[in-house]
Parts: structure tokens; sequence; C-alpha cells
């Protein structure tokens, strides 16, 4: 370890206060990356609904490429964190090099594929309505982002992993400060009279992800004492690890994303107004994944520390503890929306009728809140454990049940907008359940890997 500089692992006997400083700058970063889609839904909107529902749908296929690879943090984030524990930081640099080898390759392939095969598949998931040119274009843009994304996101992950989860935070700040002056100058066309709209909001993503990335590269100049820059080989066995934990993190997160381009698909059919009320209730919905998925993460970082160190009580003492303290935030933060879902729904998109189109299902969309806050929590100690493939199952389950029951509330129910909350609310009642009966079989913490 670099001499002068310690790593320790957080304080697991203060449950509270390790939530607080884990979870808040992860939320508050969630809420910040949120600010990228709102800003663009905001100003794509001035356009009309067919622009805001080609966007909509440009966005939901580019997440079904991005989200997928924050598979292959789970190595930095499980292994990592053992690491941590056991005060072993050149094993730490190595996970942390030996990680970044497959999403990066993984984001050339989707770049390619994005060039390849945009374009139709737009035009499938719009029906050939207007503006579906622009939205492959902003796919393909966003895609070439993957590169910078995928940098900056091992980074971060690496960072949380040894306790310091604010750098997610000030990565988006600094994006956010390069990408909300480029949207109104490319997309709105302000200062130029040559509005780009679609095609600039995704060209100014880009330049944005691409600064961020130059950032957290000053960032990990400025902690040598996590030995990740120390020197570039990759351990190509701890990537083999780490890839292996990845897989099911990958298959559980493509399953968790790819029902919103289908659920837009068949909203499709019902016009580009419901589309675009769909793409209000989703903004809000993913802005409120600030709370579950930040608690989960702070969970899994804590927990994998005292593995790491061979304190299983106290693993399990902490674990417990965070259920309890996420649950009820993530419940009372559901209330909060929903009761405020109208004037919610009606700011993201600026528009009274889509405001009020989406407002009832979204409050109703609420219902998920506190059964995303025990899952998320409650999952994160088996993945602390290193049992990914628990992951996969669940979202083989929840996004099997999310779809089909969005599918037939649509096609069969004409439930239309209605049929998302009510499918999904199901699926996460499933899951939740499903991850409870795993914790409570007290073995959750047998697969644990060495640090």
């Amino acid at each position: 370890m670099v001499e002068g500089r310690v790593v320790a692992p957080v304080d697991h006997r203060n449950v509270i206060a390790a939530l607080r400083r884990l979870a808040v700058p992860s939320a508050l970063s969630t809420a910040a990356d949120q600010l990228l889609g709102i800003a663009d839904t905001i100003v794509i909107g001035v356009f009309g609904a067919s622009a805001l529902a080609a966007i909509t749908a440009g966005t939901s296929v580019f997440l079904t490429l991005l989200i997928p690879l924050f598979a292959f943090t789970a190595g930095p984030r499980i292994m990592g964190a053992q690491a941590v524990g056991a005060g072993d930081m050149v094993r730490f640099g190595r996970v942390i090099r030996a990680s970044a080898a497959v999403p990066f390759a993984l984001a050339v392939a989707f770049i390619l594929a994005s060039i390849l095969g945009a374009r139709p598949v737009l035009h499938a998931i719009l029906s050939g309505a207007p503006h579906a040119d622009e939205a492959a274009t902003y796919v393909v843009l966003r895609a070439f982002s993957l590169i910078p994304i995928v940098f900056s996101g091992n980074a971060i992950a690496a960072f949380g992993a040894a306790g310091d989860t604010r750098l997610s935070l000030r990565t988006l700040v600094v994006i956010n400060l390069i990408h909300l002056p480029l949207l109104a100058v490319l997309a709105l066309g302000i200062g130029t009279h040559h509005p780009l709209g679609i095609v600039g909001a995704g060209t100014s993503s880009l330049l944005s992800e691409i600064v961020g990335a130059a950032y957290v590269y000053t960032q990990l100049r400025a902690r040598p004492e996590l030995r990740i820059l120390s020197e570039m080989s990759i351990d190509w066995r701890i990537s083999r690890a780490s890839f292996v934990l990845g897989v099911p993190e990958f298959v559980f997160l493509v399953l968790m994303v790819v029902p919103d381009p289908i659920t837009i698909a068949l909203l499709a059919p019902l016009g580009v107004t419901t589309v675009a009320a769909y793409r209000a209730l989703s903004v809000v919905n993913d802005l409120m994944w600030a709370f579950p998925g930040s608690l989960g993460e702070a969970t899994q970082i804590v927990v994998g520390q005292r593995l790491g160190a061979r304190d299983i009580a106290g693993a399990r003492i902490f674990a417990a503890d965070a259920i309890r303290a996420g649950t009820v935030t993530c419940t009372v933060a559901g209330a909060i929306v929903a009761v405020l879902a109208k004037p919610l729904a009606q700011l993201f998109t600026l528009n009274l009728t889509l405001g009020a189109l989406a407002a009832g299902p979204l409050a109703l969309h609420m219902l998920t809140a506190p059964l995303k806050g025990y899952g998320m929590t409650a999952l994160a100690p088996i993945r602390a454990a290193g049992d990914t493939r628990f992951s996969m199952w669940l979202g083989l389950i929840s996004g099997g049940l999310g779809l089909g029951g969005i599918a037939a509330g649509i096609e069969v129910f004409h439930l239309g907008l209605w049929s998302v909350p009510i499918a999904w609310t199901l699926a996460w009642t499933v899951r939740a359940g499903v991850t409870a009966l795993r914790l409570r079989s007290g073995n959750w913490e047998v697969r644990r890997l060495a640090a």
C-alpha cells in the first residue's frame, strides 16, 4: 500500500451512518444521471409528441445496450470489496484492471451492432412513425459513448468497493455541466439557429461522456493507494473470474431492460400520445430507482467488506438492519411520489395532457417502491457473497412476469398504460418473495469468495 494513505473498510457498527455515507452520494448520482434523460425529454418534447415518442424508443434501445454492461462491475464490487476487507490493495488493483476487459470488448461489439441494426429496429418499434431515422442516429451516437461510460463505470465501481461512492456523483455533475448547455445549443439551436433535435441530443450526450471519462482519469491518478494505475498488466485469471460473476448479472440486467422497448412496441398501436405518456411514467419511475438501487449497493459494499474480513456475524447483522431501513425509506419515498404524480408527470413532459394521462398509472406504479426497497437490500448480501446466479433467476422470473403481464393487459384486457404498473407490481411482489425465501435459508454466505 502507498505509504501514508490507508483504505479502511466502512464502519459497519452504525448501520444508518454507513448507509448514509454510501447511499446518499449514490442516490444523488442516480438522480443526476436521470437528469440527462429528463433534460432530453423536456427539450425534445418541444418538437411534438411524435419526436418525444421517437426519443423514448431510441433511449429504450440504448439502455438495452448500456445497462447489461453494468453487470461486469460485479467483479470490482464483489471481489474488490472483499479485497479491501482483507486489506489486500495489490489484489484490489488487479481486480479492477482485469474486470474492465470484457465490458470494453462488449462495448465495441455493441457499437458495431448499432451501426448495422439501429435503423431497422427503430422502424420496427415505431411502426414507421416520424423521426424513426433520427432516433436510429441517436442510438448510434449513444452507442459510441459506451467506451467512455465503461471506463468511468469501472472506476466508479472500484471507488465504491473501497467505500467511496462520491466519484459517481462528481462525475455526473461534470457530465451534466457539459451536456445541458450543449443540449440547448445542438438540439434547440440556441445561438446557431440550426436545431438538430434528437440527433443534437445524442451528440451532446457523447461529448459529455468523453469529458466525464477524462475527469475520472484524473481522479484515478489522485488515488495511488488504490493501486489501479500502479501497473498496466491484466491478470486473465481474475478477468475470467470477473466474467463468471458478471454473466448471470448480464442475463439478469438484459431481462430487466428488454421489456422496455417491447412495452413501447406494444403501446405503439395506441398512438404516439400513449407512448409519450409512457415516457413520463418511465422517467419518474427511473428517478425513483435512486432509492432502492443506492441502498442495495451500499448494503452490498459493507457486507462484502465484512465477508472479506471473515466477519460473518457482522455481515449478517448489518444486512438485517439495512433491509429494514431500505424498506421503510422506499415506502416513504414511493408514497410522496404517488401523491405528487400528476405535477411530476406534467413537469417532465411540459405537457398538461400527457402529464394527466401518465399520472394515474404513475401513482399506481409506486406500489412497487417498498417491494423494490426490500428486494434490492435483501439481494445485496447474496450478491456480496458471490452468488450472482440467483440474480439471473430473479431476472427470468420478474422479467417474464412483467412483460407477460403488460402484454396481457394491453392485448387481452385493453388496459392500455395501466397494464404497466399492474404487471410490474405483480412481478416485484413475486421477486421480493423469492428473495426473502433465499435469504432466510440461512446459508447465503457459503458461496463467499476468497479475497
